[in-house]
């Protein structure tokens, strides 16, 4: 047996957990434990471990320490209540922490002045541990010693057996609702595992396509129910059908909490004829649209585009797994070949797509993930099957992963989810996953998230576009889908999956919109229009290679926006006249150590001679709080977005950054590359910069001076563009940032992120006001974010005075061609008109009237 020591997680008088005002907690049916009331507004992680949960009123949270050890921490009595007011959780489920590290503040005032008392409980909540030498009666300090706790997956094992062996005896399965305020927090949840306990066989509470073990208070509270959830109890083993009566009617009761008259799951409403549905605007999707009914859903932008076609669903379910294995030397083995069974499909996959090989890498890298391993590997030894422990691991992290405000990084998740999949189709013996190659020609596939797996072998014709209800704009599926010249619609919301499988639809790609059931006009126009696009991006890539000029001879530079090596050669291929930024991250995230600068070069250099002499921006690296690297020493941030990321990082780690200036200005001929420095709020930034570069320029002995650039992504570098113009050679406007930072809308939040268009009146105007800044010195301004792809905003960015376009590689011909028949009159005209709006819609009408073929 193994034994940990948990210190204080608070300062305080520590007191026996007998003495705690709950019952639930005094009577030890939550676990062992003891209690502190506090005298400070900060709670700490007592040992070293994973968080496992953070409960959604942040007033409790429970960590899995060494050993297997699952401890509750749970702020206040009746804390639940407050619904999250007076908590901020500095944790997210999946992280691990170290003792001390700060898990969750709180209000004192606000907290201790609405709550039945501020007296705080450490419990270990799950079988197969004991807790003794408790420190209590006295005042303690944050961070003592407090108790012990012995145990292991030895005794944790143990405890399972009885449940197994009573398993083939019989299974049975109620549904009740549940019709308490606040789910199942700590103390509801305690009288349901008490009454599970008592039944010698397994016993599952079932949520929303969700499972939990109802012997496990950790689990329940993890299920996230609310008022007016429907729970399924299901059982096995003897006395199976007496245990499901029995919790089914203490849930029907209230497990100990008073009960909300009328409490029901709510209907929701159908969606008006036509009417855009907001994402995620509904808890649950509702009915399927009525046949014929005509709807219209707005999405976000990934792959521009439109397609006529007929729904294919492929909306996703948790696979159900068994909970208990058949012991450690069994299901160990059994998972190391499973992911052995993955990973040479991936080197498959990378083998039929060798130009995104570096995909089917990262995934490689993520299955071999210590953390990942280690966690699964964890709940087998307590006695887990492989399927459980990993179905459980992987969505432990990809949760994690989802939760965090970068999209890049939250857009990792589908990437998990997409091996959570394939390894547990490995454990079951299935063949691998066709993926989408069955699908019949013309399909318009709906789903959660496509996975990377499924567009690995799709045949060419048969997918014709991609609706998904969540995922985001920069994920691996949909550089993917790319890559295919699929149009492409993320963040529809969950109304998504209420279209019927054979639906008609159009999808549009140039606007983030499917029309479900359009009018048998618009079908016929949209066929039209995509049979004449595909005769003109024929002609458009054919003409990709001569430079853009517009109808009146203004020179228009149309770059291309790279992510890695293999990017570059294709880029050229569609009429690339240079790269405007190259997203250097590739080199330092999903790995254990920085780059070296001669990696770094070798890289650069590739890059660069795929280029052919063109130009070459290479942005500095863009990570911070929000997209943590292991090797990396930066602190938690409440809010990572507004923290350390770009420059910040850069002037934080000044090694980091001249290794990676060494590394570009090594790159040959001299004079190719350029110099691009993201999140720039000021000019003594950029001087920051620009010192260290001169400084590693006279190191390496050049004589040639290298440019440059500020990325203008943060409103306050828009408005003082005259100031920063001063020491930059150049300036890039990144519209994905500053389109965030204007609308105070995340743009991973799928909740507004339909709303989230750079062609607002406000995200113009602060172009305008850049464009004119950079003017004062004379120097030119790109655009580098998503509008420089959108064919609707060429024009007015044109018209504003962007000079240079860096687009996603796949739409650089088209937009060579657009602009080539455009007058810079006309677009000054509609992008005046454009800063007199009101929104973005507006906006997009103005554009549309204007050039009724973008």
């Amino acid at each position: 047996m193994t034994a940990i020591t948990l210190a204080a997680p608070l300062a305080g008088w520590a007191m026996p957990l007998e003495e705690v005002p709950d019952p639930a907690f005094a009577q030890g049916l939550v676990g062992a434990g003891m209690a502190i009331d506090p005298t400070v507004n900060e709670l700490r992680s007592p040992c070293d471990g994973v968080v496992l949960s953070v409960h959604r009123a942040r007033h409790a949270c429970t960590l899995r320490a060494a050993g297997g050890a699952e401890v509750l921490l749970h702020l206040g009595i009746d804390t639940v209540g407050l619904n999250g007011e007076g908590f901020t959780a500095h944790v997210r489920d999946g992280q691990p922490v170290k003792t001390g590290d700060l898990l969750i503040g709180f209000d004192m005032d606000l907290v201790g002045s609405r709550a039945q008392s501020l007296v705080s409980m450490m419990v270990v909540v799950n079988d197969g541990f004991t807790v003794d030498g408790r420190t209590v009666n006295r005042e303690i300090a944050a961070g003592e010693a407090a108790m012990t706790v012995h145990g292991g997956p030895e005794s944790a094992a143990g405890t399972a057996a009885p449940a197994a062996a009573a398993a083939p005896g019989g299974a049975a399965e109620r549904t009740a609702t549940l019709r308490i305020a606040h789910g199942l927090h700590a103390r509801p949840a305690a009288a349901l595992v008490a009454a599970a306990k008592a039944h010698p066989g397994t016993v599952t509470i079932l949520c929303r396509d969700r499972s939990a073990n109802a012997k496990s208070v950790v689990a329940l509270m993890g299920l996230g129910t609310t008022l007016g959830d429907r729970l399924t109890v299901r059982a096995g083993g003897a006395g199976a059908e007496g245990v499901v009566d029995t919790i089914a009617g203490l849930i029907d009761s209230g497990l100990g909490d008073p009960l909300v008259e009328g409490a029901q799951t709510p209907a929701p409403a159908a969606a008006p004829l036509a009417a855009p549905v907001p994402p995620a605007a509904e808890e649950d999707a509702g009915p399927p649209f009525a046949e014929g009914e005509e709807v219209l859903l707005k999405g976000t932008i990934a792959v521009p585009g439109q397609a006529v076609g007929t729904v294919v669903r492929r909306f996703s379910s948790r696979m159900r797994v068994a909970e208990e294995g058949e012991g450690p030397a069994v299901e160990e083995p059994r998972l190391r070949r499973a992911l052995e069974t993955v990973t040479a499909g991936l080197a498959e996959s990378a083998r039929r797509m060798p130009e995104h090989a570096a995909i089917f890498q990262a995934h490689r890298e993520l299955l071999d993930d210590p953390e990942l391993l280690d966690g699964a590997l964890a709940d087998i030894a307590t006695g887990k099957s492989a399927d459980w422990a990993w179905q459980r691991t992987a969505q432990l992290q990809a949760d994690a992963l989802a939760a965090l405000a970068d999209p890049r990084m939250a857009e990792r998740a589908a990437d998990l989810r997409d091996l959570e999949r394939q390894v547990l189709a490995a454990l079951s013996g299935k063949p691998p996953s066709v993926g989408l190659a069955d699908l019949p020609a013309g399909s318009i596939v709906l789903a959660d998230e496509i996975l990377p797996s499924e567009l690995a072998g799709v045949p060419a014709g048969r997918l014709a576009g991609i609706g998904m209800a969540h995922g985001g704009p920069t994920s691996h599926a949909v550089i993917l889908a790319a890559a295919l010249g699929v149009p492409t619609v993320v963040a529809l919301g969950r109304q998504a999956e209420r279209v019927p499988d054979g639906a008609a639809v159009v999808i549009d790609g140039n606007r983030g919109e499917l029309h479900v059931s359009p009018p048998e006009d618009m079908l016929a126009a949209t066929r039209t229009a995509v049979a004449a696009r595909a005769v003109r991006r024929e002609e458009n890539r054919r003409l990709a290679g001569e430079e853009c000029r517009m109808a009146d001879g203004t020179r228009i530079e149309i770059f291309a926006n790279l992510g890695r090596v293999s990017d570059a050669p294709g880029a050229v291929i569609e009429g690339a006249e240079g790269c405007g930024l190259l997203r250097t991250e590739f080199l330092f995230l999903e790995r254990q150590s920085a780059p070296s600068e001669d990696e770094q070069y070798r890289q650069y250099q590739q890059i660069a001679d795929a280029l052919e002499g063109r130009p070459l921006v290479i942005r500095t690296l863009d990570v911070g709080g929000d997209k943590p690297l292991p090797y990396l020493p930066l602190p938690k941030e409440e809010n990572p977005v507004l923290g350390l990321r770009g420059v910040r990082v850069g002037l934080r780690e000044p090694e980091l950054l001249r290794a990676q200036i060494r590394a570009v200005l090594r790159v040959k001929p001299a004079g190719i590359c350029r110099i691009m420095v993201p999140m720039i709020a000021s000019p003594s930034e950029l001087q920051a910069v620009r010192t260290m570069v001169d400084e590693e320029r006279a190191a390496l002995g050049r004589a040639e001076p290298i440019e440059l650039g500020a990325m203008i992504e943060v409103p306050a570098a828009a408005l003082i563009a005259d100031r920063i113009g001063a020491v930059a050679d150049f300036l890039s406007i990144g519209t994905n940032d500053l389109t965030q930072y204007v609308l105070a809308m995340d743009r991973g939040n799928p909740y507004v992120a339909s709303q989230l268009d750079a062609l607002h009146p406000g995200v113009l105007r602060l172009i305008r006001q850049a464009v004119t800044g950079a003017a004062v010195h004379g120097r030119t301004v790109a655009v580098c974010g998503g509008a420089a792809s959108d064919p609707m905003a060429a024009p007015l960015l044109i018209g504003l005075g962007v000079t240079e376009l860096s687009a996603t590689p796949a739409v650089i011909a088209d937009l060579k061609a657009q602009i080539r028949g455009l007058r810079l009159e006309d677009c000054r005209r509609v992008a005046e008109a454009a800063l007199a709006t009101d929104s973005a819609d507006e906006v997009r009408r103005l554009v549309a009237e204007a050039w009724p073929v973008v």
